[in-house]
């Protein structure tokens, strides 16, 4: 039998590294549903801090040792310790976060057992995520994406989740390489073309794999000249001048974190001027003086820049011809990027990324993912009713979320507060289409008694 791992984390808070108990995924879940079951069934208010002790005495593998570095008569200082070691257990083990226990109660809907196989499928993918991130001296975090493995699981789970888009995908993991071999610090992208096509949520789920670390900025509340100092903070002598800014707070968590700015074409001249510096290195200073770290991060502007110069005499989806005509768009789009951006800021960005238009086949793609969360039937049917009338080459694939909401999991909400539950003790409802609207059929009245 081979000795159980221990996983080694660092907690800065406390300038230590923990020993946490290596738990394999069975032993995970059975822990998990424990703790989801005693919380779900206590009658009394949970304490946050006995929770969080639990949780410490549970994972660290020498307990009383991590226990006599605080005085016994020192209980703040304990519990702040308690607070620093939990955090940095949860960041190894997310499910057992109390958050994280709490938001899958919540999410339950009446009729499905917390043991069923779903439910269980779902949380075992989770464990896996972590679990399965291992090396020879122990689990790497997120932000150490320092083998060839790990940046191809990244973008295999890149390229799942963000349809039709490739190249972009490609583009990026060609700078993360850099910055895994140590060879780049951090790094920065200009993504730009229509709205819709998936340039936002890259940059989320990049965030959440890369650093779990992610903020987004809207750069349509930047457009005044003295808005940029929501992020370092007011001068001396203005309202709010000793309030910590919120680029400071951000620092103080981590170095490494995805920042998003939205529309940067909407942004005033001056927060143009301070993303220079940022860009340099990975540091600025805020109000106070500090010097703020960001040299393991991640900048990505976004922008519709040039997608209006595009002019297409068809709509809706592309044909073969409009798919030929792709390395013209783009040629327009980066010749329209380089009048409207100064030069000294398209210097400093690492890769301008084009997103393309979506064809029919990733527009079905989309529809499938999105329905994939919802307990229904991904049917061919119902795929194509999303993909023919949610689908709009204005707003992307926004309108599909948007009319699968509308359309889809309004007829699950009623089947649900009706409850009704497919026949057969089936897991899934079955949808059908019906004079152009969906239909929730072959269910039955939810039985309490039979649980």
């Amino acid at each position: 039998m081979s000795e159980r791992k221990t996983y080694r984390v660092v907690c800065p808070e406390l300038d230590v590294i923990l020993n946490l108990k290596g738990l394999v995924v069975e032993e995970e879940m059975e822990l998990y549903n424990q703790l989801r079951e005693k919380i779900r069934t206590e009658a009394q208010p949970i304490k946050f801090d006995e929770y969080k002790t639990f949780i410490v005495r549970k994972f660290l593998i020498d307990v009383d040792a991590f226990f006599e570095l605080f005085p016994d008569d020192d209980i703040e200082l304990m519990q702040e310790g308690v607070d620093a070691a939990y955090e940095a257990i949860i960041r190894m083990y997310p499910p057992f976060s109390l958050n994280f226990i709490c938001e899958d109660l919540n999410s339950e809907t009446f009729f499905k057992d917390p043991s069923n196989n779903n439910a269980i499928a779902r949380l075992k993918e989770q464990l896996l995520g972590v679990t399965q991130r291992e090396t020879e001296e122990g689990v790497q975090l997120p932000v150490a994406l320092s083998s060839i493995e790990e940046l191809k699981r990244l973008e295999d789970y890149l390229l799942e989740n963000i349809v039709g888009q490739e190249a972009a995908i490609k583009a990026l993991m060609r700078s993360l390489k850099l910055m895994a071999s140590g060879l780049s610090g951090q790094s920065s992208f200009l993504f730009v073309g229509p709205t819709g096509v998936g340039k936002t949520q890259l940059a989320k789920l990049l965030g959440e794999k890369f650093s779990g670390n992610f903020y987004k900025i809207n750069c349509a509340e930047y457009a005044g000249g003295h808005e940029y100092a929501k992020l370092i903070g007011s001068p001396p002598g203005y309202v709010g001048h000793t309030e910590k800014s919120l680029l400071a707070e951000k620092a103080e968590k981590s170095n490494s974190w995805v920042f998003l700015f939205d529309e940067i074409e909407k942004a005033h001249h001056k927060l143009y001027d301070f993303l220079l510096s940022l860009l340099d290195d990975g540091t600025c200073t805020d109000n106070m003086g500090q010097v703020l770290d960001f040299s393991q991060s991640i900048f990505i502007f976004t922008s519709n820049q040039g997608v209006g110069e595009i002019k297409r005499e068809s709509v809706g989806f592309m044909s073969s011809k409009e798919e030929v005509s792709d390395s013209v768009s783009e040629s327009v789009i980066k010749k329209s990027v380089k009048r409207h951006f100064s030069p000294e800021f398209l210097n400093r960005i690492d890769d301008t990324v084009v997103f393309k238009p979506l064809s029919k086949k990733d527009v079905k793609d989309i529809a499938a993912l999105h329905l994939e969360k919802l307990p229904i039937m991904t049917t061919h049917a119902l795929v194509e009713f999303v993909a023919d009338k949610g689908y709009s080459r204005e707003y992307g694939a926004r309108n599909i979320a948007r009319f699968i909401k509308n359309n889809v999991s309004d007829k699950v909400a009623d089947a649900i507060l009706n409850q009704l539950v497919p026949k057969n003790g089936d897991e899934f409802y079955k949808p059908r289409i019906v004079r152009g609207e969906v239909k929730i059929i072959d269910t039955e009245k939810y039985n309490v008694s039979s649980v």
